[in-house]
């Protein structure tokens, strides 16, 4: 039990020190888009519709996909062409000089087979186009993890922005999961780990130190 609680101890640290994004706070609301008006199968959402909480529609259009393919995360997903091309935002809250990560899942509708299907995403004053080059299926979409790693200029309200490039004809790239985290400094994420060696220290002297009460 001793040495079950300090190396417990000890691989949550390796684990934060591996992959800091993933203990971090999402700052993105609704990010697989779980939470809005029921879609069904699908349902078209148009520009300044309020159908997916957290998002707004603010060119062309989109399709809120519900039950017609897999999603990445959970039951629902975005097809970013509904009618036409399609941009889908949110204000998120960025600090001056923070670096950030930004992860989402891309895929493609897979009603049509033009490919690939490309996103353009801006956020903070950074842009960077995104392509799915995969074989979609409707059970099987083939999901690929994307990142777009930055640094904010500016502390406040900013967008981030999902766009469809090329859409064969409006079938449009897929978007889900979308995760937005700070990345901390090298220097926090040393001062943890110190701090985790330091409880570690302390449970041993205390195991060590009771021990020896049981043994006078």
């Amino acid at each position: 039990m001793k040495k079950f609680l300090v190396s417990t101890i000890a691989a949550a640290a390796s684990l934060l020190a591996v992959n800091p994004a993933h203990a971090a706070l999402n700052l993105v609301t609704n990010g697989s888009f779980e939470v809005g008006t029921e879609p069904g199968n699908f349902a078209t959402v148009g520009t300044g519709e309020s159908n997916i909480t957290g998002w707004s529609v603010s060119n062309g259009t989109v399709d809120y996909i519900g039950s017609y393919w897999t999603a990445a995360d959970g039951l629902r997903s975005i097809d970013l062409a509904g009618n036409s091309y399609g941009t889908l935002t949110q204000a998120v809250n960025l600090v001056a000089n923070q670096a950030y990560s930004l992860t989402f899942f891309l895929s493609a509708n897979p009603d049509n087979p033009e490919f690939p299907r490309s996103v353009q995403v801006g956020i903070g004053g950074t842009t960077q186009d995104f392509s799915f080059t995969g074989s979609p299926s409707l059970s099987n979409m083939g999901w690929q993890q994307q990142t777009l790693n930055f640094v904010a200029g500016a502390t406040g309200s900013t967008l981030l922005s999902f766009t469809a490039l090329n859409a064969g004809t409006y079938y449009g790239p897929a978007l889900d999961n979308v995760s937005l985290t700070a990345v901390p400094e090298p220097s926090t994420w040393a001062m943890m780990l110190l701090g985790f060696g330091m409880i570690g220290f302390g449970v041993r002297r205390r195991i060590r130190s009771a021990s020896r009460i049981a043994f006078a």
